[in-house]
């Protein structure tokens, strides 16, 4: 996979107002047929995104869940722009 593809792919799961935990996401990711990815994986660079300040997240029962911020979306633009 390409440097930045992955944050591409999953900040382009946010809808502006959707909230996403991890398993969520690799289901997406999963069923799209993107790389083949773990689970660990996924929580890792969700991780790395929201201490990027590109997602918020909120703890829910035992998971997070992950939201887009205003910094993610211009992020997301400019990686499009950049494709």
């Amino acid at each position: 996979m390409e440097y930045n593809q992955l944050k591409l792919r999953i900040l382009s799961l946010f809808a502006e107002s959707l909230e996403l935990d991890s398993e969520e996401v690799l289901t997406k990711l999963s069923a799209n047929r993107e790389a083949m990815l773990t689970d660990k994986g996924v929580e890792m660079a969700l991780m790395r995104y929201w201490r990027q300040g590109l997602l918020s997240r909120t703890r829910k029962s035992r998971r997070f869940s992950y939201k887009l911020t205003e910094k993610g979306f211009a992020r997301r633009q400019w990686l499009l722009k950049t494709k």
